[in-house]
C-alpha cells in the first residue's frame, strides 16, 4: 500500500503540484518557480531524495494541481498577508487523499509545509521555492 502512495506522490511531484482556481492571493507569487520538494513517509525504510522541478504558478498560491483521473475539492483556503493556508480533498485511482498546508511567500522565495492523509497512511511534505520570473 505505501508503495502505491509513494508512486502516486512521485507522479504528482513530476507533473507539478501547483494551481487551483484563482481567488485573492498572497502578493507576488505568480510566475515561474523552481520548487524543491522533500517527503517524509513514516515507516519507509529509506529516505526519499529531494525532487526539484519548474512550474508556472498562478496567482492563488495553493500548491496542488489535480493529476490525471483525479477529482479535487478545495475545502478551505485563507490568505493572511503573504501566507496561504489551505485544505484539499482528492479522489483518484489510488483512493481518497486529504491535504492541509501552509505556504508562505517572502519576496521571490516560498516555503510550504503539507500534511497528507490517505487510507494507506500519513505523509508530510516540505517545499521550498525560488521565483525565476514571469511564465513563458
Amino acid at each position: 500500500m505505501r508503495d502505491r502512495i509513494y508512486q502516486g506522490l512521485l507522479i504528482l511531484l513530476m507533473t507539478g503540484l501547483f494551481s487551483l482556481p484563482a481567488g485573492s492571493a498572497a502578493a507576488g507569487q505568480e510566475g515561474e518557480w523552481a520548487i524543491t520538494t522533500t517527503m517524509e513517509i513514516p515507516g519507509m525504510p529509506f529516505a526519499m531524495p529531494p525532487s526539484t522541478f519548474r512550474h508556472c504558478l498562478e496567482e492563488n498560491g495553493v500548491p496542488y494541481q489535480a493529476g490525471d483521473g483525479e477529482e479535487c475539492e478545495t475545502i478551505s483556503r485563507e490568505v493572511s498577508g503573504d501566507t496561504v493556508s489551505w485544505r484539499i480533498s482528492c479522489r483518484g485511482e489510488e483512493g481518497r487523499i486529504e491535504m492541509t498546508g501552509v505556504t508562505t511567500y517572502t519576496g521571490d522565495n516560498m516555503e510550504s509545509q503539507v500534511k497528507m492523509r490517505s487510507e494507506d497512511g500519513d505523509m508530510a511534505m516540505h517545499m521550498t521555492g525560488k521565483r525565476l520570473g514571469s511564465c513563458n
